[in-house]
């Protein structure tokens, strides 16, 4: 059986399906709807950040991401324009809490258009404190970035604070951090001359400098060089060309690849599209364009067609073209929630829409027989009207160039144990679908109450539309704003359907991404998470398990230990979203962070300590970190040989921690690195034999594969535990000796 098939997530041997909602230890969990005829499927397949940057993970059960736009442009000099659903690669995640990771400082690095007040912005920095005001788009995150970098000498070592930190209280705390950017400050928490002062003083002391990130807000600024006499630096940024130019030649390294890529635009385009008004986000989307061309180029009808940054003009014009037309905003609508999904999911929704619309996308009435009571000819009353269930009545061929989409080629995906070909439809420009929705929501008043019912009454047997609707929503909270921005996300929260409490998950993931919402994103899980209630708790653990959690996993981990009550009855539906939402965290690169919490858990008791040793062997199928830790004897192998023996030592976690280590032995059989790690946890392992290591040195010992690394060791060690020998020291055993770990 391979590793797959062997993991604690894998199916029954029979074959059957698991159910949606896990069943726990004790009463079985029935929910009043219907909606949970899979509920392991429902865990399993609630897919987070992680599904979309680890590699070939157990864990993994597709659930389309990107949906608002087949490619999106994200931060600043940033962009990234894959293929909405269909891609391995989604949304890439912005640290607002805690590390930041290696991979968005150096992407923050590469092609970076220095401004021109750069220069002044290092030497306020060298105050301690710096200001940098500017509009969404201009470049302030990555501009904050390369500060950072710049002014700490290339170090990586930076970290994010999230907007609602209150800096009168707060105190570096990491002693290798160099750097801290705070992306939005609340008014809630006043700064005042003293704060600041003080906020210098105990930067100084550590070595790091902070970048706070703020609006362009003129009475802020004024505030901000009135109150507490600081100079806040403008990001006005680079020209439209300087940051072609610079972002072109990181992506095209080659310069006769560069000329051969420009000579095949039409002469007049490139001066055409760099407009003075262009901000370095929509710049970066063009530099994608021009780079990722075939050896036919982009021509000037491709390019215009796809750039993100003329949507905003078409949206008026798209709905004013499709005004008398029921059927085709149906279909606009859907493709803009649906983007990347089947053709047949986006028709179906349509119709949905139509269905409940009830005659509200219909600008002019049909004629009736009687209206309002009163009389009309007979003519009229007898005259011929248009069937709405004329099966013929539009053609897929017939819609899709009227809301300016297109059927992609069939795609292959994954689902749960198997493959399916979709024909995903998009958009031809990219960000066309969030554009539209923007622009609908805020121009029509009615029409947010239709949406929000249309997509409130996702049918439960379609879990995979759950992420886009959520999206939608989630965006939408930021286009309504006020009191009551969240008020129908905190309904969806205490859902009885488990679709409606993954797309409150979802919505609020996305909120979150708003530095004024995300206070109140925060405020609500938080309080949610010591409810009795247990459909709240499992919306906030599944929440986690979003881009709010990976961009703030310290927050997602306590959060988690606050949600976890153990595994009976109704509470296993929580523990088992609150195990993948960890799965999650640590999948996406957050592996120091929750390994130090879960570590934490385990040496405490009551309800933290078992989570922490349940969810842990589920970890262990995401290898390459832990094999780092023991390679590099790094500061958390220690813990992870306790871990790992101390789940060995339990009788109801033995299985899936041996068939976690085993899996590990047989993918390192044929590879160097992954085999000393392995050697050198079963040495620490052979320091101490008690039962559990016992057990899985004899599984190993007797497992039929053909090359299995440590398969010695394991020999080795039980034949110098029968004759009463001690064990074979070597310089690992200091990771896992008997008086380190003694349990």
């Amino acid at each position: 059986m391979n590793p797959e098939e062997r993991s604690p997530d894998a199916a029954e041997p029979d074959g059957e399906p698991r159910q949606e909602e896990p069943q726990g230890p004790a009463t079985p969990v029935e929910e009043t709807d219907g909606d949970y005829e899979d509920a392991d499927d429902f865990d399993d397949g609630f897919a987070g950040p992680a599904h979309r940057l680890s590699r070939g993970r157990r864990y993994l059960i597709y659930a389309p991401g990107g949906n608002i736009n087949a490619g999106s442009v994200h931060g600043d000099q940033r962009v990234e324009n894959t293929g909405g659903a269909a891609g391995p690669g989604g949304r890439p995640v912005e640290a607002h809490e805690g590390p930041l990771s290696a991979l968005e400082i150096l992407d923050a690095r590469a092609g970076f258009a220095e401004p021109d007040w750069f220069p002044a912005a290092l030497a306020e920095l060298d105050t301690g404190v710096l200001f940098v005001v500017g509009e969404p788009g201009t470049g302030r995150r990555t501009a904050a970035l390369n500060l950072l970098c710049r002014h700490t000498g290339g170090s990586l070592d930076l970290r994010a604070l999230d907007s609602d930190v209150d800096l009168s209280s707060w105190r570096p705390t990491h002693a290798g951090a160099r750097g801290y950017l705070v992306y939005g400050l609340l008014p809630k928490h006043p700064l005042g001359p003293a704060v600041i002062a003080n906020l210098r003083r105990l930067l100084s002391d550590a070595g790091a400098r902070m970048v706070i990130v703020l609006p362009d807000d003129p009475e802020l600024v004024r505030g901000l060089s009135r109150d507490l006499r600081v100079s806040p630096v403008r990001c006005e940024p680079p020209s439209p060309r300087a940051v072609f130019h610079a972002r072109f030649e990181a992506a095209v390294p080659s310069p006769a690849e560069r000329d051969r890529l420009l000579a095949r635009l039409e002469s007049g385009l490139l001066d055409e599209l760099l407009t003075p008004e262009l901000v370095p986000a929509q710049v970066a989307e063009l530099v994608a364009a021009v780079s990722g061309a075939g050896d036919t180029g982009p021509d000037i009808t491709g390019l215009r067609d796809r750039l993100s940054f003329l949507a905003e003009e078409e949206a008026p014009e798209l709905i004013k073209k499709l005004r008398n037309d029921p059927d085709g905003l149906a279909f606009l609508l859907a493709t803009c929630v649906f983007e990347g999904l089947d053709h047949r999911i986006v028709r179906e929704q349509a119709e949905r829409l139509l269905v409940l619309a009830n005659g509200r996308l219909d600008a002019v009435l049909p004629e009736r027989g009687d209206i309002d009571g009163g009389p009309v000819p007979s003519a009229r009353r007898d005259g011929p009207r248009p069937n709405p269930q004329f099966v013929f009545r539009r053609s897929l061929d017939d819609l899709l160039p009227m809301v300016r989409a297109r059927c992609a080629p069939k795609e292959l995906r994954t689902g749960s144990g198997y493959t399916y070909a979709v024909e995903p439809v998009r958009f031809t420009r990219h960000r066309q679908g969030e554009t539209v929705l923007r622009h609908v929501w805020r121009q029509y008043g009615q029409l947010p109450g239709l949406l929000t019912d249309w997509m409130d009454n996702i049918p439960g047997n379609q879990r995979d539309l759950a992420e886009p609707v959520g999206r939608v929503m989630g965006m939408a909270a930021g286009w309504g704003g006020g009191r009551r921005a969240l008020l129908h996300i905190r309904r969806l929260a205490d859902s009885e359907h488990a679709t409606s409490r993954t797309i409150a998950a979802y919505a609020l993931g996305m909120a979150a991404e708003d530095p004024i919402l995300a206070s109140e994103v925060k405020h609500h899980l938080t309080e949610w998470s010591s409810r009795t209630n247990w459909r709240r708790r499992s919306t906030v653990a599944y929440a986690c398990g979003t881009q709010f959690g990976a961009s703030r996993p310290n927050v997602a981990m306590r959060l988690l230990r606050r949600t976890y009550r153990g595994r009976e009855g109704d509470e296993y539906v929580v523990a088992a979203a609150v195990r993948r939402a960890v799965c999650e965290l640590f999948a996406a690169g957050s592996q120091p962070t929750v390994f130090r919490h879960l570590a934490g858990w385990a040496d405490g008791e009551g309800p933290e300590a078992d989570l922490s040793l349940w969810v842990f062997p589920h970890l262990l199928w995401e290898p390459s970190w832990f094999q780092e830790q023991l390679l590099s004897a790094g500061e958390c192998a220690e813990k992870v040989v306790a871990l790992v023996r101390q789940a060995l030592n339990d009788d109801d976690l033995f299985d899936a921690t041996r068939d976690s280590l085993i899996s590990w032995c047989r993918m390192a059989a044929w590879d160097e690195q992954p085999r000393t790690a392995v050697e050198t946890l079963l040495t620490a392992l052979a320091q101490e034999m008690r039962h559990g290591v016992l057990r899985l040195f004899v599984d190993m010992d007797r497992d039929d594969t053909p090359e299995l690394a440590g398969r010695d060791l394991a020999r080795h060690a039980l034949n110098a535990w029968r004759k009463g020998e001690p064990p074979r020291s070597g310089p690992t055993s200091v990771l896992g000796g008997p008086d380190a770990h003694r349990q």
